[in-house]
């Protein structure tokens, strides 16, 4: 019996509000606080809820034989932490009924790994590690990268982190002539096991839904599935069973699953537990990033001159931030780092092709770069007031000792 192993990615960024030039140094909030709550409702009634009770259902009358995977983003945690706690609930649900795994990342949907210095990267990873086991009970041992990016570097960090295995786009780029649906290890940390998504079934998967044709779906590409390769690694956007017509899709998706298991060619599985069962069939290495994100090919990365000089910019002010252990830039400095900013200085990002319901706030990649910057630029700025201020209060503090000692 072959394996399916379904992952779901569960993602919202803190918005960015329009911050102008003038702004720079004005003490104005960085976020869209109002779009970023009502995103968050919105997402939790008309998807998260509804979609998180059907699932726990589904394994309930699945009797173990339905498993599922999510990867939710830090940022996703926090918003429902200050949004919508019951979501957070229904996914704690979820993991206590032990058919449910869920994935490492980093702690802010982070594009730290594309950069030379890797210890944020580290840093991102270890926090949100401790976060995951403190609200699922479950200590993760698959690690998937923000937009699935992977290098060889990549992967010596997440050895160093004691992950087991990583999830990354099985884009033809990296696996030239070898199959997705197998597992691989790293070229130079052969403890690390790789495996990988099935780009080509994954998005026809989540096209379908879009499309509103599931009903008539069964998986046709599965019927000509390569009889010796033993699983396949569907990964798409939760999104995709949620929406205002979510009792429909969730109809659709309970008629493959019973389909699938009733037919008893594939079985559901849990990433964990393909890593114990399969061994690796070769070893995997890239000097250059691969990954997956919606509406984006997979050479997406390291991305144009625009987000290359933001991204520059930006971790250049890593080690003053480090000195001034303030918690309210610390917090700015992670979200900061979310590759959705970056996603938004491309030109073929979704918001400038018309091809969304809400209107962008930037017109061009453009906009949003400016944007970026002069918040950056404020950023900057609150760092080096922070440094005059703890050097002055150390001053003050040697003096006042001086003074008490005489």
């Amino acid at each position: 019996m072959k394996h399916i192993c379904l992952y779901f990615q569960v993602h919202h960024p803190f918005n960015f509000r329009i911050f102008r030039f003038l702004d720079v140094g004005k003490s104005k909030t960085y976020y869209d606080d109002y779009r970023n709550e009502q995103e968050i409702i919105e997402a939790a009634n008309s998807s998260y809820l509804p979609t998180n009770k059907f699932m726990l259902e589904l394994i309930d009358s699945s009797r173990g034989k339905f498993k599922v995977t999510y990867h939710i983003s830090g940022t996703t945690i926090d918003q429902f932490l200050m949004y919508s706690p019951e979501v957070l609930n229904s996914f704690r649900q979820l993991a206590e009924t032990g058919q449910v795994e869920f994935t490492g990342g980093t702690n802010s949907h982070s594009i730290a790994s594309l950069t030379d210095d890797h210890a944020e990267f580290k840093r991102q990873i270890l926090l949100e590690r401790e976060r995951l086991e403190y609200y699922f009970g479950q200590r993760p041992k698959l690690f998937v990268n923000t937009d699935l990016i992977f290098t060889k570097q990549v992967a010596k960090t997440v050895s160093e982190t004691g992950y087991e295995a990583l999830l990354t786009n099985g884009a033809r780029k990296i696996l030239q002539w070898r199959s997705p649906n197998r597992l691989y290890c790293d070229h130079l940390h052969k403890n690390v096991k790789i495996l990988f998504r099935n780009d080509f079934i994954s998005n026809e998967f989540a096209e379908k839904f879009e499309q509103g044709d599931f009903q008539e779906y069964r998986f046709l590409s599965l019927k000509t599935f390569p009889p010796d390769d033993p699983f396949v690694n569907i990964y798409l956007n939760y999104k995709h069973l949620g929406g205002v017509d979510h009792a429909t899709k969730h109809k659709h998706f309970r008629s493959f699953v019973s389909k699938t298991i009733n037919e008893k060619t594939f079985c559901f599985s849990l990433p964990s537990e393909l890593t114990e069962m399969f061994g690796p069939v070769a070893e995997i290495e890239t000097e250059t990033p691969v990954c997956w994100s919606e509406y984006f090919h997979p050479s997406y990365f390291p991305g144009n001159v625009l987000q290359q000089e933001a991204i520059k910019q930006l971790f250049k002010l890593e080690k003053q931030l480090l000195q001034t252990k303030n918690q309210e830039l610390g917090m700015d400095w992670k979200y900061l780092q979310m590759a959705d900013h970056f996603h938004l200085m491309d030109e073929n990002h979704p918001d400038y092709q018309g091809s969304v319901t809400k209107p962008s706030i930037y017109k061009s990649k453009y906009d949003a770069y400016i944007n970026y910057m002069n918040i950056l630029e404020d950023f900057r700025q609150r760092l080096k007031l922070k440094k005059i201020k703890n050097r002055n209060e150390q001053i003050h503090g040697i003096q006042h000792v001086r003074g008490t000692n005489q």
